[in-house]
């Protein structure tokens, strides 16, 4: 199971931040951890001042790309604009990741993400998965099941069947505590993302992520279900 810890905006712009949360992640079992570059004045919304400091500059991501190099864990980024998207390739991202959003809003850049061919994670959050066919047909993409909303509630995921479902293969929660992503694991994603935060005493009235975000030892948690449910699984195999 490829387990990803979302970091953004739980770095609350700093980079040291960011290099102590991938060691974290990296101790907690993850696979990979992931940011958001955008540049907040180009993105929608009354309040883009407010979250200027989650920006990340080419040279920080430069910087914590060798960190995650070190450490042999693996980096990639939702990107928000083709800039960021060239900044993926120059620095030789081996994933690439679609938000729900960019998927809806810019679908010119969510094709060019995929055109890379390198390995993409589509979240299709916004996207009417019961009744539309996937928007790519590449064998590159990989979808994840997600409910847009920050934090959701358990009442709001119609978890599907992924053993079963045509072209869902993980999940990317954004509800508190780690119940709906330990059920995902027993109905087979193989692909889990959940925001990741060193401790959730940072919540602010102005953020919501910390809410919605596993600490340490939830990652842990996570990490060893999904290794003793394999394990379990295969005796009746």
């Amino acid at each position: 199971m490829y387990l990803i810890a979302e970091l953004c905006g739980q770095h609350g712009g700093s980079i040291r931040r960011l290099e102590q949360m991938a060691l974290q992640a990296k101790m907690g079992g993850a696979n990979a951890v992931k940011v958001q570059l955008y540049d907040t004045y180009n993105m929608p919304g009354d309040n883009r001042k407010n979250w200027e400091y989650l920006n990340i500059s080419f040279e920080d991501l430069k910087r914590f790309k060798l960190f995650c190099d070190g450490l042999h864990i693996d980096l990639f980024s939702s990107v928000f604009d083709e800039e960021r998207l060239e900044w993926c390739i120059k620095l030789d991202f081996q994933v690439m990741k679609v938000a729900s959003y960019v998927l809806q809003e810019w679908p010119d850049l969510a094709e060019k993400i995929v055109k890379t061919g390198k390995k993409t994670i589509v979240s299709l959050g916004m996207w009417d998965w019961e009744n539309l066919a996937p928007p790519f047909n590449a064998q590159n993409v990989e979808y994840l099941y997600c409910v847009s909303k920050y934090p959701g509630t358990l009442e709001d995921i119609r978890m599907p069947n992924f053993n079963t479902h045509s072209f869902f293969t993980g999940y990317s929660d954004h509800s508190p505590g780690i119940s709906a992503t330990l059920y995902s694991i027993t109905r087979g994603a193989t692909i889990i993302e959940k925001h990741f935060t060193t401790s959730k005493s940072l919540q602010k009235d102005t953020e919501k992520g910390h809410l919605c975000s596993m600490d340490y030892n939830e990652l842990i948690a996570i990490r060893t279900f999904a290794d003793d449910f394999k394990i379990l699984s295969s005796n009746y195999n």
